[in-house]
């Protein structure tokens, strides 16, 4: 084989590992962000009620529960992962993410099948939430451990950019779902569509990761016989108290996530009247800045160390939040402003999402790195991740978004604190 061929393999392998181990984050975040996109749409057939707003609470009270599976999943996936290979548990949670995806796109209405109809919806969000649960930690300690050190949060920057390219994805497809269907076939059917295209994207990624090959680190501890059983691999998660406090910490920002690059179209249009579509459409500019923000974020820590930009991102949040809230909160909001809004959110995030990948991985050893991200990731983002748009939304109804405003200072200045005198330099 000559040196070209050779280097066109590897180049191939590299790419094939870097997108198999994205992917399934992916596909996660398309199908988290079509249902917030689209559950002010769908929530009158799936969850009827007297009140517009209470029907759309009751979709994102949804929305939440599906956060409950997290934990579950990071439980159960996260020590089999360490266990038995980060490829194997990769495979199967994207089986089960595309499995969610098809049960919501074929649900009957309330119409149809009663009360039947909303607990159906949320099963299928419980078994996404138990797939995301193992997902995120799994992909991240997959693609750290095949990244060059030099460049470890650059290699794994692409999970990260999933998320944006996949809101991307979701933004796309929801603003031209509503411009194709009419007003009548998006409320009766045409919602399924998105939900559909998630359920495909999980027979692609499947694909992808069955040519992908298992992490260095992980055969190196097969080769050296140090496979341990699961249940010591749980109990050795206690040996990192700090660790996993930082970890749980850090995911309080996932509150940032959901409520600027998801739910953000959504609250324009509760307190400003804006439009789906151009929601959707400035939705579009932000998600391209977060996939800008985050590899170049992500290169920049590779340089200058991790906690900067940790430290960046909450104290943003912390001083800008209630300005950019405020700027939404106007009668006829126009699409300017909320683009602007959504532009700066997005940066922000990025700011925190471009390490935080690294970071988590960095912070444990092989035997546990799964299972010691995973578990508390998934606590962390079932109380404050999934709850982040019934929140805002009670928030806003008691306060306005001044309410809202002070819950996100709130945490951010738990992780400002965090980040200065607990998380270390990785």
């Amino acid at each position: 084989m000559s040196y070209a061929s050779l280097a066109t393999d590897q180049r191939s392998d590299r790419t094939r590992t870097l997108l198999g181990g994205a992917i399934g984050h992916f596909i996660e975040w398309y199908d988290w962000s079509i249902y917030g996109f689209l559950a002010g749409i769908f929530a009158a057939q799936m969850f009827p009620a007297s009140d517009p707003t209470a029907s759309l609470m009751a979709s994102f009270l949804a929305f939440a529960l599906g956060f409950l599976g997290r934990p579950i999943g990071a439980f159960v996936l996260s020590p089999l992962a360490d266990k038995y290979g980060r490829r194997t548990l990769l495979s199967a949670t994207i089986i089960l993410t595309g499995i969610g995806s098809l049960a919501i796109a074929l649900c009957p209405t309330y119409a149809q099948i009663g009360v039947a109809a909303p607990i159906l919806i949320t099963a299928a969000r419980l078994l996404q939430g138990f797939s995301a649960g193992g997902e995120y930690q799994i992909a991240a300690s997959f693609l750290n451990e095949h990244g060059a050190t030099e460049r470890r949060a650059l290699d794994g920057s692409p999970q990260q950019i999933s998320i944006g390219l996949a809101v991307l994805a979701a933004t796309g497809v929801a603003s031209l779902t509503t411009k194709i269907f009419s007003p009548e076939l998006l409320t009766s059917w045409g919602w399924r569509v998105p939900f559909v295209i998630g359920g495909l994207l999980s027979l692609y990624g499947l694909y992808l990761r069955f040519g992908i090959a298992e992490t260095p680190a992980f055969r190196k501890q097969e080769a050296a016989q140090s496979r341990v059983s699961i249940a010591s691999i749980i109990t050795s998660i206690t040996s990192f108290p700090r660790e996993v406090f930082i970890v749980f910490v850090i995911q309080l920002g996932g509150f940032q996530y959901y409520l600027w690059m998801i739910f953000l179209p959504t609250y324009a249009n509760l307190v400003g009247g804006l439009d789906r579509a151009s929601g959707f459409t400035g939705s579009i500019f932000a998600s391209i800045a977060y996939c800008i923000g985050v590899p170049l974020f992500a290169h920049l820590s590779d340089r200058f160390g991790r906690r900067p930009f940790l430290i960046g991102s909450a104290a943003a949040f912390l001083l800008f939040s209630y300005p950019l809230l405020k700027m939404l909160a106007v009668p006829g909001l126009s699409f300017g402003t909320f683009t602007f809004v959504a532009v700066i959110g997005a940066l922000f995030v990025a700011l925190n999402n471009g390490v935080i990948g690294t970071v988590f991985a960095e912070l444990f050893p092989t035997r546990v790195r799964a299972s010691g991200i995973g578990i508390p990731y998934a606590v962390s983002a079932a109380i404050f991740g999934g709850t982040a748009p019934v929140v805002a939304t009670w928030l806003h109804q008691a306060g306005g978004p001044l309410y809202v405003a002070l819950y996100i200072m709130l945490i951010c200045a738990i992780a400002v604190a965090t980040h200065v005198f607990v998380t270390p330099e990785t």
